[in-house]
């Protein structure tokens, strides 16, 4: 992302000291086409993170409700200790 967000200040640099309308505007569609390149790399990274958390979550749900006793369990325990 943002590698692709200098190339875009690049160009648009170039874009400012062109003489020339036809490249300037050439250098700008560059810097445009970068720059959605990064907003597109910050959304899938933002999506990709959002799936890993729920993934996670997820485990650390099933983890605590496989760790858990049952009440059988806690009655055998219980049972035992007497």
């Amino acid at each position: 992302m943002r590698l692709y967000r200098e190339r875009a200040s690049e160009f648009e640099l170039l874009a400012e000291t062109e003489a020339s309308p036809d490249v300037r505007l050439g250098y700008r569609i560059v810097a445009r086409h970068y720059r959605e390149l990064a907003e597109r790399e910050e959304q899938a990274d933002k999506t990709r993170i959002a799936e890993l958390i729920k993934r996670a979550m997820l485990r650390r749900q099933q983890a605590a409700k496989a760790t858990l006793p049952t009440s059988s369990n806690a009655q055998f325990f219980l049972v035992a200790a007497e």
